[in-house]
């Protein structure tokens, strides 16, 4: 009974209240409708190819957790079924396949109710799935309920402290593997460890491929114009921390100090961009957009800013900054700072990092601060883009320990399921 309420009565209640707001966020409309496909039919076609693991990610930044662990089950061998929730990783995880031999389907997570993931569930454990992989907080309670009554071993990967919704589904999980103890230690489980984040992982493949893509991504004349002054790279920003950050540059500048910015937004939207170029003019910036390779020379007179209307280089672009302003702590919560901090950079940040475990992992290792007002952010640029330094990322080395491995214990703590 419990189940049949949500899959038809609470969940289409929330569906249309989705929809209702989707019609003002495109983002939103546009998953939802991505979701309502019956692309996962496909399955129906498949069915003697066996697939023994199922990855499931939100968004494109859960497909960047999900690579190491996609590349352990290839070696191994595996084959796997992937997932996703959001519009925004439609395009990343659909071709995954033209990368990992073993990825033999890429569909959609359908609607949480309305009979679909009953529907779904039932063709993936035709398809021979054994064990699904949840990333970081990603719990739906109608895929939790037919998994476990199909058994389907489910095991959360890089698991965050959960909220007060998801702690209720904890127990229908087979598994809680988490890269931090402190994202774990209030939980009750019969089967919780720490392993290691896949991130780390991820992030130092990405470093260790990034020099070479740097040179065809960003124009040499470019990076001899950055190379010209201490450089601030500010990646995935939100308009709070637009606010706080041009601030903060603007009395940099206006006291005789010179850096030059690369300028990444998370949403590349032309508004905020125009606004943020204005910001930066403002201060005194010499102002450039990556897209148009319209690139101030070497050696110009004013400081050069950078707004990179483009996806996919940040962690090349990190290498060219000694300090990094990480987006995100002003809202939901701060991104990713492991790139710029394994690219050799200081890291700041807004203030909410609750969601964010390795920040405190950073901050304790003197490599991140959380700055909240313009005379901390302004403190903060004085410190670090007064004069040109050095950081090596071989001080990490400590913090990075416990994550090496991270994807190699995972796939192994699953294997032992039985």
């Amino acid at each position: 009974m419990k189940t049949w309420a949500y899959s038809w009565i609470i969940y289409p209640l929330l569906y249309s209240l989705a929809t209702v707001l989707g019609v003002a966020k495109p983002k939103v409309r546009d998953t939802l409708r991505l979701r309502s496909w019956k692309d996962f039919l496909s399955l129906r076609f498949n069915v003697g190819q066996p697939i023994e693991y199922w990855i499931h990610v939100a968004s494109y930044g859960e497909l960047e957790y999900a690579i190491p662990i996609l590349q352990e089950l290839e070696r191994r061998q595996k084959r796997v079924l992937v997932t996703y929730y959001s519009i925004s990783a439609k395009t990343p995880v659909e071709a995954l396949p033209q990368t990992f031999a073993n990825v033999s389907l890429v569909v959609p997570l359908p609607h949480d109710g309305l009979g679909l993931m009953r529907e779904f569930v039932s063709l993936v454990h035709l398809q021979g799935v054994q064990k699904l992989l949840l990333m970081k907080y990603e719990l739906w309670p109608g895929l939790l309920w037919e998994c476990n009554a199909r058994g389907i071993k489910v095991v959360l990967v890089d698991a965050l402290e959960p909220s007060w919704f998801h702690r209720r589904l904890l127990h229908k999980l087979d598994g809680i593997l988490s890269g931090y103890a402190t994202e774990v230690a209030s939980i009750n489980h019969r089967n919780v460890r720490v392993v290691g984040d896949t991130r780390v992982e991820r992030v130092l493949q990405r470093v260790e491929q990034s020099e070479r893509r740097l040179e065809t991504a960003i124009p040499a004349g470019l990076r001899a114009a950055l190379a010209s002054r201490p450089t601030l790279v500010c990646g995935s920003m939100w308009p709070g921390d637009n606010r706080l950050v041009l601030a903060g540059l603007r009395r940099f500048l206006s006291e005789g100090n010179a850096c030059n910015v690369i300028w990444v937004p998370h949403e590349l939207d032309e508004t905020e961009a125009t606004r943020v170029s204005a910001g930066l003019a403002e201060a005194g910036f010499s102002v450039s957009r990556i897209e148009r390779i319209d690139v101030a020379p070497a050696g110009a007179s004013r400081p050069i800013a950078v707004v990179v209307m483009k996806k996919g280089i940040l962690a090349e672009l990190y290498r060219l900054g000694q300090a990094a302003f990480v987006g995100g702590g002003f809202g939901s919560g701060v991104h990713s700072v492991w790139e710029p901090a394994l690219c050799g950079a200081k890291v700041a940040c807004g203030p909410r990092t609750s969601r964010s475990p390795e920040s405190e992992a950073l901050s304790r290792a003197g490599r991140l601060r959380r700055v909240a007002r313009e005379d901390e952010m302004l403190a903060w640029l004085k410190e670090q883009l007064s004069a040109k330094t050095e950081v090596s990322p071989k001080a990490l080395d400590p913090v990075l320990e416990a994550h090496i491995g991270a994807s190699r214990r995972i796939i192994q703590v699953c294997e032992e399921m039985k």
